[in-house]
């Protein structure tokens, strides 16, 4: 067996393999939206599948909301992977 190929069998056995993906999509919403978005962004997280941008601007919020099936597809091609099946703009 091939390091990778061992390390991403132990990564899967203890859960982490998710955790990296999710990381991983957390990092490329940074990079997709660039940085006037990010100035607004005030946290950002997954849980169960679902990612959750809390904004400061109640007009990027409500601008963001059209355009999130085309974000949640973007970023789950960014990944290669269905990691999120919805975003919440709060």
């Amino acid at each position: 067996m091939k390091i990778g190929e061992a390390l991403k069998e132990v990564l899967h056995d203890h859960g982490l393999d998710q955790k990296i993906e999710e990381t991983r999509l957390l990092e490329e919403w940074e990079q997709m939206m660039g940085q006037h978005i990010n100035k607004h962004t005030l946290s950002k997280r997954i849980s169960k599948s679902i990612l959750y941008i809390k904004l400061d601007s109640a007009a990027l919020r409500h601008e963001l909301s059209y355009s999130r099936d085309k974000l949640k597809q973007a970023l789950n091609k960014s990944i290669g992977k269905e990691i999120i099946i919805d975003i919440v703009f709060s």
